[in-house]
């Protein structure tokens, strides 16, 4: 996989007078200030879709009451697939009205995430879903939190690598070497993308529709960090 490392560099010149011995840089030290950035594209590892169970009625009641058991048979049909991880989301009640602003129908949603590292089943459960009447508002892959961290770590140490080889090279070439690094910033990685939205579809549309497609797609991460050293007179 294709590394880059990116870099910034700032060099302050401390003078520092010779008559102020208790200052902790010491006469002919140079403070020196690197950052670097070290990037890599990984394959997204999990799927996520979001699905959403509506219902329109003339009383509140009765639309949240069609929405509460959809979604109750969409979780038990989605805890009955293994390796797909089911989590409720938020949950609307609105009503409509019409042009002379007289209410009309009453409207009531609720949202449905599914996550899986294996998209097969996940698909296949999608189209069942999409079949029993839920809509799909969101159908993506993303990169899982662990390996992520796992990533973050790696891409710190290649980062402070870069970081030292270039304070070395850069001490050589004023005639100095490294005396110390006072401090070490390491930074986060990219954030991840949110799922992409997909075109609602309502029972009548989604009836005997073969389930969706996804791939995953490249995603890069970046880990930056910044460090202060001290240089020192060979």
């Amino acid at each position: 996989m294709p590394i880059r490392v990116a870099w910034g560099l700032a060099l302050v010149l401390a003078a520092i007078p010779l008559a102020l011995p208790s200052l902790a840089q010491e006469a002919g030290q140079t403070r020196l200030v690197l950052s670097e950035t070290a990037s890599r594209e990984v394959e997204q590892d999990t799927l996520v879709a979001v699905l959403s169970a509506r219902a329109e009625s003339a009383s509140a009641r009765e639309a949240q009451s069609a929405v509460n058991g959809a979604m109750a048979a969409a979780i038990e049909t989605a805890r009955a697939v293994e390796n797909v991880r089911p989590a409720t989301g938020s949950y609307r009640v609105y009503q409509q009205h019409d042009r002379e602003g007289r209410p009309t129908t009453w409207i009531a949603e609720q949202d449905l995430r599914l996550t899986s590292r294996e998209s097969a089943p996940l698909l296949e459960l999608v189209g069942q879903l999409q079949d029993a009447g839920l809509n799909v508002g969101g159908l993506a892959y993303e990169l899982s939190d662990d390996a992520r961290r796992a990533l973050e770590s790696d891409l710190a140490i290649e980062a402070i690598d870069a970081l030292r080889q270039r304070a070395e090279r850069i001490a050589a070439s004023m005639g100095m070497r490294i005396e110390a690094i006072e401090t070490v910033r390491v930074g986060g990685a990219m954030g991840e993308p949110p799922p992409r939205p997909m075109m609602r579809m309502s029972m009548a549309e989604s009836a005997d529709m073969a389930p969706p497609t996804a791939l995953p797609d490249l995603e890069t991460v970046s880990v930056g960090v910044e460090a202060e050293l001290t240089l020192a007179p060979r």
